[in-house]
This record gives structure tokens, C-alpha cells and sequence, in this order.
């Protein structure tokens, strides 16, 4: 054979096995999600979100990779989520943050309502309030009468300057009024361990981070926020029942798309979730973390997303909270 013409063929035919492969390439591209989560690996989001990973993979027949962008409170997920092609393959899973955010950092570029398009509400905790041990009162009743006696004097910690904590506890100041310090921390553990420690008063915090202590007996529960009582603390009562009309806050985990990503894609994506609530890995996973299953059409974390929202604004804009 001639040597030039070999020379062509083998040109020839390793052009053809480089298409191949890149097809194949995109093709396997093609079949992976990403599910960004905004906090960093190893805490209670990171790992529900690697349990749900597993429970579409198996059930799409589909790669899913668990991507963690943490920083600026959620913010740098939240917009890579929002810029990402609307194709169905990249997923946010996130918190409350997405649609407080907004109501507090000046420079956010996503819009919850619009830059996202919704796919599940996946589940929700109560938010609680505790006081410490040797604090002059036991029920939230009597908390407040004693914050009424002595303007000022109650400090009550928060899990971060701006989160759902720290709404709960500026609304419950405004609608009991009364006057409280509010010391913000950096993550919901730190704030715990100093209340049973004595160095604060009054928490408002997840029940992840309070469940050890008020099993322990090492701080007393008051309350929880949610707008009715929940079976993972059935014997706090809500906020609501002590006379509150309306009070009402939620700890929330959900999961959304880029807009514009087509219906066919989002539906087989909720299915595929609320299936995943009902496996038992799963159910065990939610229970640990202290959550309780939502589920439903995307119709309901939109119905969801839009109440906090509005629900959130004139919380914020009276305390004047910020962050940046």
C-alpha cells in the first residue's frame, strides 16, 4: 500500500475515533446531574443531599454528583444555579436562604421567584425556642412576662446574623413586644453550647442543634415556631397558641432548576423525588436529621417560596437586618 495513502487512511480513521469518543463523551455528559448544595460538605444538608443523590441515580439511570458551593451565606449556589443552562441537569438544593437572601444582601443577582424554576419541597424542621437551666421561668408565657419586667435585660442567640432564626426571634420581639438583645452566631452548635452554658439567655435555633440538649435536660424548651405542633417535639407548643395570630416559621430544604427548564424534565424530576421520600434509607435520614417529609407538585414550593417572601420583607425591613 502506499505510504501516503496509509498515512490518509490512518489520518482518516483516527478522525473518526476521536468523534466517536467525543460523542460518546457528550453523550455521558449528557446523562449526569449535578446537585449543587451551598453548604460545605459533611453537615446535615450535604448529607440528606447525597442520600437523595443515590435514591435518582437508581431511579433515572442517571450519573448524579453532589457539588458543594459554599460562601456568602448560600449566595455563590445560588447564582451558579441560576446562570446554569436550563436543561434539567444541574439542581439546587437549598434552604430558606434563597428567598431570605435577597431581602438582605444588597448585591444579589438572582430573583427566588424568577431566576429558578421550582421542583420539590423536599422536607421541614421546627424552629425552637430554649432558654437556659436556671432561668427565672419555664413556659414562653412566662418569658415574656418576665422580658416585659425587664426591657432589655434577655439576650437570645441566633444561628447567624439574617437566617430564619433570627427572623423568629425579631418577630416574636415585635408581635409580644418586648425588648431582647439578639447575639448572632456562626452556625446553630455555637449558640447552643453557650446557652447551656449560661452565656445567653434565650435561643432560637433548629431542632437539629437543640434535640442533644433538651434530651439531656440541659436547657428548657419554650416553644417551637412552626404553625402547628410537630411530632418530633410534641410537647412544645407553638408560638401561635399563646395568643400570636400568624406567627409562623418553618426551616425548609427544597430543590429547584435554572428557568425556563421544560416541564417534561421537571416533572420527571419530582416524581422521581417524592418516590425518594417514601424509600426507607431515605425516611431513616430525615428522621436523624430531625425532618419531616413534604413533598407534592412544584406548585407547592412556589406557594411556599412566594408566602415566605412576602411573609419575610416587612420582618426585615423593621429590625433593619442586613448582611453582607
Amino acid at each position: 500500500m502506499n505510504i501516503q495513502l496509509r498515512k490518509t487512511m490512518l489520518g482518516a480513521a483516527a478522525l473518526v475515533a476521536g468523534v466517536l469518543c467525543s460523542t460518546a463523551s457528550q453523550a455521558q455528559g449528557d446523562r449526569t446531574i449535578k446537585l449543587i448544595v451551598p453548604f460545605p460538605p459533611g453537615g446535615g444538608t450535604d448529607v440528606l443531599a447525597r442520600v437523595l443523590s443515590r435514591r435518582l441515580e437508581s431511579d433515572l439511570g442517571e450519573t448524579v454528583i453532589v457539588e458543594n458551593r459554599p460562601g456568602a451565606g448560600g449566595n455563590i449556589a445560588h447564582d451558579y444555579v441560576a446562570a446554569a443552562a436550563a436543561d434539567g441537569k444541574t439542581l439546587l438544593f437549598t434552604t430558606n436562604s434563597l428567598v431570605i437572601n435577597p431581602l438582605i444582601y444588597s448585591n444579589v443577582k438572582f430573583n427566588p421567584l424568577k431566576s429558578y424554576t421550582p421542583v420539590i419541597a423536599l422536607a421541614h424542621s421546627p424552629v425552637v425556642i430554649v432558654s437556659k437551666l436556671n432561668a427565672p421561668y419555664s413556659t414562653l408565657p412566662e418569658m415574656l412576662a418576665y422580658a416585659r419586667a425587664n426591657p432589655g435585660k434577655l439576650s437570645y442567640a441566633s444561628c447567624g446574623n439574617g437566617g430564619i432564626h433570627h427572623l423568629a426571634g425579631e418577630q416574636l420581639k415585635a408581635m409580644a413586644g418586648i425588648s431582647m438583645v439578639h447575639i448572632p452566631y456562626r452556625g446553630c452548635g455555637g449558640a447552643m453550647t453557650d446557652l447551656a452554658g449560661g452565656q445567653v439567655d434565650i435561643s432560637v435555633n433548629s431542632l437539629t442543634a437543640v434535640a442533644a440538649f433538651l434530651n439531656s435536660g440541659k436547657v428548657k424548651g419554650l416553644a417551637i415556631t412552626n404553625s402547628q405542633r410537630s411530632a418530633l417535639v410534641p410537647a412544645l407548643p407553638t408560638v401561635a397558641s399563646f395568643g400570636m395570630k400568624g406567627y409562623s416559621f418553618d426551616g425548609w430544604y427544597a430543590v429547584l432548576a435554572p428557568a425556563g427548564t421544560p416541564d417534561a424534565a421537571v416533572q420527571r424530576l419530582n416524581a422521581s423525588l417524592n418516590k425518594a421520600l417514601t424509600n426507607d434509607e431515605v425516611k431513616k435520614t430525615l428522621l436523624a436529621g430531625f425532618l419531616e417529609p413534604l413533598g407534592g407538585p412544584p406548585s407547592a414550593l412556589t406557594s411556599l417560596m412566594t408566602r415566605e417572601m412576602a411573609d419575610s420583607a416587612p420582618i426585615v425591613k423593621s429590625a433593619k437586618i442586613t448582611a453582607e
